[in-house]
Formats: structure tokens, sequence, C-alpha cells
């Protein structure tokens, strides 16, 4: 069997392509739909190992070209009815991304080898944090999603954020490929084997930290809450006439009505579960604020209200009621999905305070963005209505992505999501309930979750791991030109 391993070992390295392929396979199994987690650990070492072993301009026009292959394949997974097949394409601009990561690592091993294996971890954290912190990608991509059924890694993002859990993955697929590397070249390989077992050291740390984490219970009462959904969807071309939105709200109502039975305090709709045209607003507000009024309930019902029909453009927001009857806040979502034709909320988020915890709120997407769900973290934030939409293409895993944003925080989420899986989540990040659209008739989840949250690292420090990962790469850099223009 080993003699079998070195002759694969040997081909791959006599026919650098195959190492391409080998890592595109890898990294196309490992994220967003149908992942499968533990190839992430793995996937970067046949792209290292390829830039290791090619040198030129041909080699490297070469591997940006996988890259986006590689990326665009990913991106083709989560495309499903209704999005285009063009929609894959977006996996170009993923791999700009993880492609200057490699490259960075690449020119850090040519200048500092010593430094390397620390340095390829920290080059990817910092691109994925540009990513989601300045385009409109978000966190997609982010290696800590290909660990979403790992839940006691996923704890040490409420230390570092999901650098923190990326730069685990990272790390131990570096310290690999380094000390397969010392191997091949016959060199002794003491250094690179210390530094695999301080990485897989690491790694069983943070499970350690997560094994105890989840066994510490969340302190506090339990709330009642419940997801309401529906299925009617909008879109361009597709504005439904106003018998058929009468009869929308009239749904909504009813459910809503029932939700709140059994002492159910919060009630959530899916994202756009209505639309409301402009003239029609104040009535809608009127008869949802009766509702939750009569019910004695907070109910955070998200709706959309077209401003112009070509091209097409209209608000998407929710507006939450207290048990009064009256508006608390009215919420525009931040950050819409590529494509969406939404206009953007612009204002700082401000929480609900209710007699049983203090209360935030956002819009599906947005909580893709984890800048914004810190300002609930340092807001003091105990439990965040999530109304959101999804398909069938990000089905689970876009709950599941919320899961982090609920460690981070140390915040429940209520994720009420039309096409797709609604749940209720704890602050470890745990599904305590859930019900998928796609799989029940039922459009009301009603679930009990920690009324007060806990508080985390994350949300008072931040990117730390990112800053640190930054300033790693800098000093790295710095001194080993300084040295080389000394000698």
């Amino acid at each position: 069997m080993k003699h079998f391993g070195n002759r694969i070992e040997r081909t791959l390295d006599s026919h650098p392509t195959l190492l391409l392929a080998l890592g595109a396979a890898l990294t196309v199994g490992a994220n967003m739909r149908w992942s499968i987690g533990i190839l992430a650990w793995v996937a970067p070492i046949p792209f290292l190992r390829y830039l290791r072993l090619t040198r030129g301009w041909r080699s490297g026009a070469l591997f940006v070209l996988a890259g986006i292959l590689t990326w665009t394949l990913t991106t083709a997974k989560i495309v499903t009815d209704p999005l285009p097949l063009a929609f894959a394409l977006l996996g170009v601009a993923f791999a700009l991304f993880q492609v200057a990561g490699y490259l960075a690592w690449d020119g850090v091993r040519r200048v500092a080898p010593g430094r390397a294996t620390l340095a390829f971890p920290a080059a990817m954290v910092l691109v994925e944090w540009l990513q989601h912190r300045f385009t409109g990608l978000t966190s997609w991509g982010a290696a800590a999603y290909t660990q979403v059924d790992d839940l006691p890694l996923l704890q040490v993002a409420s230390v570092g954020g999901i650098a923190a859990v990326g730069f685990l993955v990272f790390w131990v697929a570096a310290a690999l490929e380094a000390h397969l590397a010392a191997r091949h070249s016959g060199q002794p390989a003491g250094g690179e084997r210390q530094g695999l077992v301080l990485a897989l050291g690491a790694a069983a740390l943070a499970h350690i930290f997560g094994v105890v984490r989840l066994a510490t219970p969340v302190e506090g009462d339990l709330v009642t809450v419940a997801a309401v959904g529906t299925t009617a969807s909008f879109g361009p071309g597709n504005l439904p006439a106003a018998d058929a939105r009468a009869q929308t709200l009239d749904l909504l109502l009813e459910e809503t009505a029932r939700a709140a039975e059994g002492g159910t305090r919060l009630v959530v709709w899916n994202e756009a579960a209505a639309l409301v045209l402009p003239d029609e607003e104040a009535g809608f507000v009127e008869r949802v604020g009766a509702v939750a009024r009569a019910r004695g309930v907070h109910l955070v019902a998200a709706y959309i209200v077209p401003v112009s029909d070509s091209p097409l453009r209209f608000e998407n927001k929710y507006r939450w009621f207290t048990p009064a009857g009256t508006v608390a806040q009215t919420y525009f979502k931040h950050h819409p999905a590529p494509g969406e034709p939404a206009v953007p909320g612009t204002g700082p988020l401000a929480p609900v305070i209710t007699d049983f915890g203090l209360l935030g709120g956002a819009l599906c997407y947005d909580y893709d963005v984890p800048a914004l769900a810190r300002e609930h973290g340092r807001l003091g934030v105990d439990l965040v209505a999530l109304p959101s939409s999804d398909w069938r293409g990000i089905d689970p895993i876009h709950t599941q992505m919320a899961a982090l944003r609920a460690v981070e925080e140390g915040v429940s989420v209520l994720r009420s999501t039309r096409f797709g899986l609604s749940a209720g989540i704890d602050p470890h990040g745990r599904l305590r309930a859930w019900q998928s659209s796609f799989e029940s008739g039922d459009r009301v989840l009603r679930v009990s979750l920690p009324a007060r949250g806990i508080r985390t690292v994350y949300a008072q420090t931040g990117d730390v791991v990112v800053g640190l990962a930054a300033l790693f790469l800098a000093l790295t850099t710095g001194g080993a030109l300084v040295h080389r223009n000394e000698v």
C-alpha cells in the first residue's frame, strides 16, 4: 500500500496539471452545496504542491485559470431554479480572492520559507475578510462554512469569528503539504514534523474547547417564538393582482394568530412574505398592528413595496410591531443579494427592548456579513429575528451559515425562511427546531430559545485574528526583503 501511495505521489509530481485537477475536485467537493467537510482540510494541498513544483508566468496563468474553473463549478452547485446558469460566473470573483491568497503564500515561501506554513492560513483568512468586508459576495465561500456539521470546532468562532475556524483548516493543510515537501526533498523533516504536530494539536485543542463550551448550559429562561412562512413569490412581470395580495395577507394573519397560541412571545414572517403597494401600506400597517395587539405578541412582518416598474426596484423591509400594536422599528435590508433590485438600507442597527430580553433583527443576506451581525453583539442583543428567503440550491447551507453568526455573537436566531429551512438556533449554534418548506405543508414553526444571550470575546474584540494575520504577513515579507537587501 505504501508503495502504491508513493507511486501516485510520483505520478502527480511529474504531471503538475493532475495536481490542479485533484485540487479542483477536492475544493468543489468541500464547499457550498453537498459539501464533505473533511475534504477542506486537504483540498489546498494539491494547489500548494503545484505552486511549489512549477515556475514561470505560464504556470501562474494556468493556476489562475484552474482557480476560476474550480470556483465556477463550486458556485454552479447552488444554481437551481429560479437562477440562470450564468449565476455560476460569480465563481470568477470568488476565485480571484482565493487565488490571491495562494499566490501570497507562494511569494512568502520564496523569500521566507521558514514562515510559509503559517503564511498560508494568514493569507487565506485575510483575503476572506477582504471579500466579506468590502464586496457583495459577503462571506460565501469561507472555509468555516465547510465545517457547519462540526459543531465543537465552530465554537472557536466565539473567540475569533469565522477567521479562527478557517485559520485552523488552512493551517493543517499547509502543515501537511510542508511535511510532504520535506519528505520528497530528502531534507531533514524535523521542523516540518513539529509544525504538523503543532497544527494538529491546535485543531484538537479547538475541538476540546468546543466540547466544553457545548457542555456549558445557556443560563436563563426560555422564550417561545414562532416562524410563519408563505409560498407567495414576486418578481419582474410577476406582481400579483389585488385579490391575490389580499389572499396572501389573509393567510399570513391567520397563520400568525395560530402561531401566537400557547404562550408565544415573538412571531416572525419570512422575508418578502407579502407585496404591498405604496398606497396600500397605511392600511397594511393598521391591520397587522391590530393582530399583534389582539394576540399580545411582538410581530416582525417582512414585506416588499415596489418603488418602480421599469426597471423593477423595491423596498425589502420589515416592520416590528409591539404587543400594543405600535411600530417599534422599520428596517430596510442593508445588503441585497447579487442581482436583487432592492433599495439598500443605511441606518444603524437598533435593539428592541422587551420584557424578556433585548431583541434585534436583520434580513436574510444581511447575516452573511459578519460585520453587520457584530453590531448586534456590541449592542448586547439576546435574540435576533431573521426573515429570510432562499432557494433549493442553498438549502440548508444558508441556514447553517446563520448558525455561525449565533456562535460569534452569542445570540439566539429565529430564521423564518421561504423556500428553505426555518430554524431556531441557540447561542451555541445548535438548531433546536427546524422545518423545511420543501418537506412540510405546515407554515408555522414554534420553538423555545434562550431568552438571554452569551457575551462572547469576538463580539467585543472583533477580527483580531485577521489583524494578527495581516501583521504577520507584513512583518514576514518586510523582514525578508530587508534581509535580502542587506545581503
